[in-house]
């Protein structure tokens, strides 16, 4: 059977943009990438066989079918949006569903959710760990932990950590490895994980170090998998101090610099402006906000 309707994601994607004739300004509302706003843009037009926008060197523009198309699709989307705030409001629900990075999910989250299920909420905790950014507006996800920088559009956040990125690696490969000037050891290759594989370049940048002359480089596809090789000696990593901040103060880890840089951006606990939690997602989110800023006022997300 023929599909016919396109990815909801690429229609939210599109009507944002279609408002503001900015690939920019809509990943900027977003809080996306200008790159995947047009991948989405260009996978729309590929399923509808029409161009949206037309592109000039310094912008877009809509085409007479993308202002049709736009004109039609905005209230078409604003009645579903509305209609899923509707059925996933009710207090009574008992399911919370979260969307969140990978690496957060493994090394900080899933160690901590056994301690929820200690609290005998009675909550159905769904986690959907996933690098692709979710619309959350347009979603049936109550709750999304993202690393990025506000604002973010029609969402309501909330900071959870302060990240900052330092070279690291374990005591076990430090006790026999030269130091060059920068305090990395001399021979041993960077542990590199794809979401994040730019930190080092970005971490000698702002700190006004240049690269060694040689450095071999081993890339992982999660930063979990970073970690645990730099865990068993066989190189160094650039560290997220919400990740490996534990492994630092228990000694599994250690900094190799006193040089630390506060990330480009930062996790933030993102739930859907003006529509009201289920009792189990606020509490759920509460939580979460009390894991990650033990002992501070949870107001923000009780307002």
């Amino acid at each position: 059977m023929l599909r016919e309707t396109p990815n909801l994601d690429w229609l939210r994607v599109f009507t944002e943009t279609a408002a503001t004739e900015s690939f920019a300004l809509a990943a900027l509302r977003l809080g996306v990438t200008p790159g995947a706003v047009s991948q989405r843009i260009k996978a729309l037009e590929s399923f509808l066989q029409i161009d949206l926008f037309e592109r000039y060197p310094r912008g877009v523009k809509l085409t007479e079918a993308g202002k049709r198309y736009a004109q039609r699709l905005a209230p078409a989307l604003e009645q579903i949006i509305a209609a899923t705030r509707e059925v996933t409001s009710s207090g009574s629900n008992k399911t919370v569903r979260i969307t969140i990075l990978p690496a957060l999910a493994q090394l900080w989250l899933g160690p901590k959710m056994e301690h929820f299920h200690t609290l005998d909420t009675g909550a159905n905790v769904e986690i959907w760990a996933d690098p692709a950014i979710i619309d959350l507006r347009t979603s049936n996800f109550d709750i999304a932990i993202r690393w990025g920088r506000p604002p973010f559009a029609g969402l309501d956040q909330t900071e959870l950590f302060f990240d900052e990125i330092v070279p690291v690696a374990s005591p076990r490969l430090m006790e026999s490895a030269e130091v060059d000037e920068r305090g990395l050891p001399v021979g041993a290759p960077l542990m590199v994980d794809l979401y994040w594989q730019h930190d080092f370049t970005d971490w000698l940048g702002r700190t006004g170090q240049t690269a060694p002359p040689t450095l071999n480089t081993q890339t992982f596809s999660l930063y979990s998998m970073t970690v645990e090789a730099t865990l068993q000696g066989r190189g160094f990593m650039m560290g997220h101090t919400s990740l490996v901040g534990d492994l630092l103060a228990d000694g599994r880890l250690v900094a190799l610099s006193e040089r630390r840089v506060t990330s480009s951006n930062q996790f933030y606990l993102l739930t859907k402006s003006a529509t009201p939690l289920s009792d189990a997602a606020q509490n759920f989110a509460n939580w979460l906000v009390e894991q990650a800023q033990p002992g501070q006022a949870q107001a923000e997300l009780n307002e």
